[in-house]
């Protein structure tokens, strides 16, 4: 694949398939990118783990939880462009995540 298909699957495709998406770019080629594009899709692979484990843990509160989780899918789809963005300007990205990839 392509630089360009593996940016658009790690970034924004997370919107819509979540940690799948990131998955997906990572394991295909991601990790042998370079640069910018290779940092966003790692980015958005750790911010959706760190999403994940958040939405489990609040999805436990009742009501509120539910409520945390509409912020920060809100939050994701934000990062997500936000990511994108950064990729296709060569630009540094950060997102607010725990590094478990490096």
């Amino acid at each position: 694949m392509d630089q360009k298909a593996l940016v658009i699957i790690g970034t924004i495709l997370t919107i819509i398939f979540g940690l799948l998406a990131s998955l997906i770019a990572w394991f295909a080629g991601g990790k042998d990118l370079q640069g910018p594009a290779r940092d966003a899709i790692r980015q958005m692979f750790n911010f959706e783990l760190t999403y994940l484990i958040l939405a489990i843990v609040l999805g436990w509160i009742p009501l509120i939880g539910l409520l945390l989780i509409l912020i920060l899918w809100i939050v994701n789809i934000v990062f997500a462009i936000k990511a994108f963005q950064a990729a296709n300007n060569n630009t540094e990205v950060k997102v607010p995540c725990f590094n478990m990839i490096k």
